[in-house]
């Protein structure tokens, strides 16, 4: 990165950073709005039930459950959250420098539930998300033979024209943008040894670990993450049969000690919780819409229609009819992906899981879907690139107004409320 890359992601992140507390500065912490609260306070609890509690029930003030909108209950002295341990890995640097603020301050109520706590998720989920749209960043002027100007279009249309600002800024408390970041360095990685056409030790310090930390955040990527890895791997086989390995003996058992960490932390907890090392902490929910899948909903709704919010992804499509002009056949594994992602998601008993700013399910694989996306980039005329980022500015204003005005939540119980979808874009 130059020195100028490096000032332009530094005020990403500041800016960032700075819409996500202000975001929250208007609000009170317990309160639906607030960065640790329902689904949010069901992933940041093993942190403080871990460090404060000593994973006892009765340590813990009972209150914490309702004020932090019932995320995990407490249940024969245990402290039981059905969501995985991933975000709480990926927040730990963050919680521990809000444990020693609050220390400092003598702070001893609502311990791993104060303010210095909220604002700790705000830091973590800049920092994170920034590093993502580094990688995203770095793979396309490296890989993807993209120049900054329109790697800078990439990262500016994956964050403003689809609702990952909105699970940066505002729920940042959710899995999705630890698991942007997981998908985008593993992709980076990928794309690193294919070009080097070797796989070092480093390498795999970084994979099994990253891999790894995958399945715990959301067990659910282990199945979507095959289809991208698939396509990379195919349009690359012939560098895939020179790849030399260069892995020491150390780097293996480093690397699968590293990876083994989370994956022995969900178990650990698996146990103490449940009782056994494969828990289904949903086990009350399931795919219950199986034989009545709603595609249309999921895409264009109001209520957290996929396309509506994440119109980035209509992209996708454009990119796949374009290089199967110039017969690359195998890109038809991205319509495949969005396909999967919107079967799984439109068969399960909530099709637009809960509230949220846009299908929070296809978040995290904008990360994927940036390859095709940099290929029709790249493809264009510099008058079209530039015709390309006024209308990308001009979308990404829309949905800043329109994620700003949200209240959190879908307020009809019609899912094709259209009054309500155009009043988020009042001024």
């Amino acid at each position: 990165m130059r020195l100028l890359d490096k000032i332009i992601f530094l005020l990403l992140f500041v800016g960032l950073l700075f819409i996500s507390l202000n975001r929250h500065s208007h609000h009170p912490i317990f309160n639906y709005h607030s960065q640790i609260f329902a689904d949010k306070a069901g992933y940041h609890v093993y942190l403080p039930g871990y460090f404060y509690y000593d994973m006892e029930a009765d340590s813990m003030e009972k209150s914490l459950v309702e004020k932090t909108g019932n995320g995990f209950r407490f249940e024969e002295n245990k402290i039981i959250t059905k969501y995985p341990i991933g975000v709480a890995i990926c927040q730990l640097p963050f919680f521990a420098l809000a444990s020693g603020v609050d220390a400092v301050k003598e702070i001893n109520s609502n311990q791993g539930f104060t303010d210095t706590h909220h604002l700790a998720l705000n830091w973590a989920t800049a920092v994170w998300g920034v590093l993502g749209l580094v990688l995203i960043f770095l793979t396309a002027i490296r890989y993807w033979s993209l120049s900054r100007n329109r790697a800078y279009l990439l990262v500016f249309t994956l964050l403003f024209t689809t609702n990952l600002l909105y699970y940066m800024t505002r729920d940042c408390g959710m899995s999705h943008t630890y698991s942007f970041t997981v998908f985008a360095a593993i992709q980076y990685l990928v794309f690193s040894c294919l070009d080097r056409q070797k796989i070092a030790t480093r390498d795999v310090l970084l994979l099994l670990p990253l891999f790894s930390l995958l399945i715990v955040l959301r067990p659910l990527n282990l199945l979507f993450v095959l289809l991208p890895l698939t396509y990379i791997l195919l349009i690359h086989r012939n560098k895939i049969k020179r790849l030399k390995f260069s892995i020491r003996l150390w780097g293996w058992i480093v690397g699968v000690i590293l990876g083994a960490i989370p994956l022995l932390l969900q178990i650990s907890y698996n146990y103490y919780a449940y009782g056994k090392p494969i828990a289904d902490g949903y086990e009350n929910e399931s795919f219950s819409n199986l034989s009545s899948m709603d595609l249309l909903m999921l895409w264009f709704s109001p209520n957290n229609g996929a396309l509506l919010y994440s119109p980035l992804l209509v992209l996708v499509f454009v990119a796949v009819i374009q290089q199967f002009r110039v017969k690359n056949y195998l890109s038809l594994i991205y319509p495949i992906f969005f396909l999967v992602i919107s079967f799984t998601y439109a068969a399960w008993w909530s099709p637009e899981l809960g509230c949220g700013f846009g299908h929070r399910g296809f978040t995290e694989h904008l990360a994927f879907f940036a390859l095709p996306i940099a290929g029709f980039f790249s493809s264009l005329s510099k008058p079209i690139v530039r015709i390309t980022w006024i209308g990308v500015i001009v979308v990404a204003a829309l949905l800043f107004v329109a994620q700003f005005n949200f209240d959190g939540c879908w307020q009809s119980e019609n899912n094709w409320n259209w009054g309500l979808f155009f009043s988020f874009f009042r001024i």
